[in-house]
């Protein structure tokens, strides 16, 4: 519930904050704009772990930041990105602290993120935040980026969320949706990518069982 305040809350700030700066155009503020900042990257699928020992980001996320006026804006510490699922299912180990940018925003306002997610979940896609807001693609609201996200995290805890804990509770969920086919294709198990949920899903599942933050 929290997360999904956050992630409201972020938005609309994003969409008030352009809407205050739409009529200073002369000056430079200096302040993170959302609307003129972008983020991309290209799609892919992102296996994650609570333990920090999923597989590497599929694709580099591009970031450059920029003002009210489209001016960059440099040196934003590499701590003040960070990333959220696009439908709010992501979840980190440690907050924000998990994944950050490569380093800080260079005289262009440009950084990278990269690295693996320690966390749980299972997300279509993820956000860039920049000092507590979701930034754009050049527009608002902000983009989802295709990369998406699995963990063997899903199901432990209260309510089947995750609770960065690989347990018992995600292997019921896990074999529940073994094999596909016969079984219908759940895409949140297929952690080898392959468009079926197979032998190759459940030793990687294994690999990570009892895995924590």
């Amino acid at each position: 519930m929290l997360r999904g305040k956050f992630t409201v809350l972020s938005l609309v700030a994003a969409a008030l904050l352009c809407w205050q700066v739409a009529g200073v155009t002369t000056v430079n503020s200096g302040i993170v704009d959302p609307c003129n900042s972008t983020a991309s990257a290209a799609a892919g699928v992102h296996f994650i772990c609570p333990q920090g020992d999923g597989d590497p980001m599929p694709s580099t996320i591009s970031i450059t930041i920029q003002d009210n006026t489209t001016a960059p804006v440099a040196g934003i510490p590499a701590a003040d990105f960070w990333l959220i699922g696009c439908n709010d299912l992501l979840v980190l180990c440690g907050g924000s602290g998990s994944i950050n940018a490569t380093g800080a925003t260079d005289a262009n306002g440009q950084t990278t993120i990269t690295g693996d997610i320690a966390g749980g979940g299972c997300d279509t896609g993820v956000r860039v935040v920049c000092q507590g807001i979701v930034i754009g693609n050049g527009a608002c609201p902000a983009v989802c980026l295709p990369i998406k996200v699995r963990s063997p995290d899903q199901r432990g805890g209260a309510g089947g969320t995750p609770d960065l804990l690989v347990s018992s509770a995600d292997f019921s969920y896990f074999g529940a949706n073994y094999p596909s086919p016969a079984k219908p294709f759940v895409e949140c198990v297929d952690f080898v990518v392959s468009g079926t949920i197979t032998l190759a899903d459940f030793t990687k599942f294994g690999g990570h069982f009892n895995h924590k933050c």
